[in-house]
């Protein structure tokens, strides 16, 4: 897998990778327990639409509409935060079929 997660490809969460708010944090937690913790809305609305349908490019419009932000911008940052949540196992990567 490359380190930057293809805007055109579907971020789908893992089986067994979960996410749940727990008082004002929101954790995510992998299938062996692990957790990473501390997300923003946009990070949260990002987890939440990754259901293996929209691809990275799609799941940054939908945040930029929502929260009213240059999609530019948050297509890289939505690419990162994508590529990290892989690194750690959290999410899949498929490939958009044409």
């Amino acid at each position: 897998m490359s380190s930057d997660f293809p805007a055109d490809h579907l971020p789908r969460r893992r089986v067994g990778a979960e996410g749940q708010r727990f008082g004002a944090d929101y954790l995510l937690l992998d299938a062996e327990g692990r957790t990473l913790r501390g997300l923003n809305a946009t990070a949260v609305r990002i987890w939440e639409l990754c259901d293996g349908t929209r691809s990275a490019r799609s799941v940054a419009e939908v945040v930029a509409r929502e929260f009213s932000m240059d999609v530019g911008q948050v297509l890289t940052d939505t690419v990162r935060f994508l590529s990290d949540l892989a690194r750690l196992g959290l999410v899949d990567e498929l490939q958009e079929v044409r």
